[in-house]
């Protein structure tokens, strides 16, 4: 998975937490031992995921989201905990849940802690902005007689009448070297 698909992919993951924790509280209570007056709390650790959900999916930065669901995670890995004293939890499903926690605790530590370092582009890559990304070995030369190297060019004049082939091939190294492209040898 990419890098910048996991902390939107980790959004979705907090929207349907959240809404589960919000739609069913009691029964979550009831799951996990724990009193109905407790689902107060439950709505209020619901509310937290789906504000950590949007922010994930709709915020530029999305780092510290990510550590926000870390912190969350921490939150209910402590309150599961306190559960495991409860004479009343069914321990099937408790045992689930917290495997679960464990399981999104792990992948949110690593999306947070992952490095944002964009991949170093070769001297004979493909320019990933061009929409031919390196990694699929995109033709490297499909740009080439699609006026592309005439309109980076450094001439000024956009006309092929009466342009000496010496002329062309300049402009076309020089957009070559502006854009990136391996050299045609």
């Amino acid at each position: 998975m990419k890098r910048e698909r996991l902390p939107w992919a980790l959004g979705w993951v907090s929207l349907g937490i959240g809404l589960t924790e919000l739609t069913f509280p009691k029964g979550l209570c009831r799951v996990l031992g724990a009193s109905r007056h407790n689902a107060g709390l439950m709505k209020v650790l619901g509310l937290r995921e789906v504000v950590s959900g949007l922010g994930l999916l709709t915020q530029r930065h999305r780092r510290p989201w990510v550590w926000a669901r870390v912190a969350g995670d921490a939150i209910d890995l402590a309150l599961l905990a306190v559960t495991f004293r409860l004479p009343r939890a069914n321990r099937a499903w408790q045992g689930a849940i917290t495997a679960a926690v464990v399981g999104v605790t792990l992948v949110d530590l690593y999306a947070a802690t992952a490095k944002r370092t964009p991949p170093l582009l070769r001297s004979d890559a493909v320019t990933p902005s061009l929409g031919m990304g390196a990694e699929n070995g995109g033709p490297a030369e499909s740009w080439r007689g699609s006026g592309l190297a005439e309109d980076l060019g450094t001439s000024s004049r956009h006309g092929d009448e009466g342009e000496a082939d010496e002329v062309k091939q300049r402009m076309m190294k020089e957009a070559e070297r502006k854009l990136g492209l391996p050299k045609l040898s």
